[in-house]
């Protein structure tokens, strides 16, 4: 069988519009003639002009249209290419923690190992299970958001206390390849806890990803003018001044996802930012010092 071709529907719509021009040219010539068959000389340039400035008004919109289509045409190719390689990563990011989970319990049950080595394996297969439940969670409420059908369920949380059960719980997962260092003030707020737990699991994920193993992730909550601050910050590489709101957009990444150095969809922090947001807050990114990242949240003290 013979390969499809497909007609590019850019290049129909380039020839959709020299038709037009042509047709628009041929009728002026058409209405020009009988113009100068039916009035005087004097008459003649009255209409003359008439025309000219009808046919540059029709001219402008379709020349104004057109632009506007080939943006739309460009912005549906980026998201197609946005969708494309999101179901690139998403079939990445499934088929990962389930590979190795099956490797880790292989391993358990065809060696005899230390506890020390089993305490390991035990860990790092807790890390490759909560990111696959996070990368469910991501889409699950990526769709409810699509569908407007997202609803926050507040409760009044000890943020101080969160945080450290949360510290203590990822670190024999997630964390566990960096050394972690938290100030916490005692904090009290009205948020939705699920709600949190997606916000800062994506922030954390995003500081162990592009960050080295054994460097620092810090946790500072604090109270500031009124306003109560979560910082999650690492010592990576960083971003540059023009990608830090980019990275908030849906589907995008920095790298290129054919290279797949890095784990991720482009989703989280695209939810983080909603999810935020949803509840009165805002999130703005910022450089560490002397390198690395620092996600700022602030939230209204109510």
């Amino acid at each position: 069988m013979g390969k499809k071709t497909s007609t590019n529907p850019i290049t129909l719509f380039y020839v959709l519009v020299g038709y037009v021009l042509l047709q628009f040219s041929w009728w002026l010539y058409l209405i020009f003639s009988l113009y100068e068959q039916t009035y005087s000389q004097d008459q003649l340039e009255h209409k003359t002009w008439m025309l000219v400035g009808e046919g540059s008004v029709f001219l402008v919109i379709l020349l104004i249209g057109v632009y506007i289509i080939k943006k739309a045409f460009k912005r549906e190719k980026e998201l197609n290419k946005l969708h494309e390689n999101f179901l690139q990563s998403v079939s990445h990011e499934l088929k990962t923690p389930i590979s190795s989970v099956g490797l880790y319990l292989q391993t358990l049950q065809k060696r005899a190992l230390t506890e020390e080595k089993r305490q390991d394996i035990y860990g790092r297969s807790l890390a490759e299970i909560e990111r696959l439940n996070m990368l469910i969670s991501d889409i699950l409420t990526a769709r409810n958001i699509e569908s407007k059908n997202y609803f926050f369920d507040k409760e009044e949380m000890k943020l101080d206390v969160y945080f450290e059960e949360l510290i203590e719980r990822l670190k024999g997962s997630i964390l566990k390849d960096h050394s972690v260092e938290y100030d916490l003030s005692k904090c009290s707020l009205l948020l939705d806890k699920g709600a949190l737990d997606s916000i800062l699991y994506n922030l954390i994920e995003n500081a162990v990803k592009y960050a080295p193993e054994k460097s620092k992730i810090g946790f500072h909550l604090k109270k500031e003018g009124g306003n109560i601050l979560i910082q999650v910050s690492d010592e990576g590489s960083g971003i540059s001044d023009d990608m830090k709101e980019k990275v908030f957009d849906k589907f995008y990444r920095i790298e290129n996802e054919s290279t797949r150095k890095s784990k991720g969809t482009g989703l989280g922090l695209h939810i983080t930012r909603f999810l935020v947001e949803g509840q009165g807050g805002r999130i703005k990114l910022r450089d560490n010092k002397p390198k690395g990242l620092i996600a700022e949240i602030e939230f209204n003290e109510k």
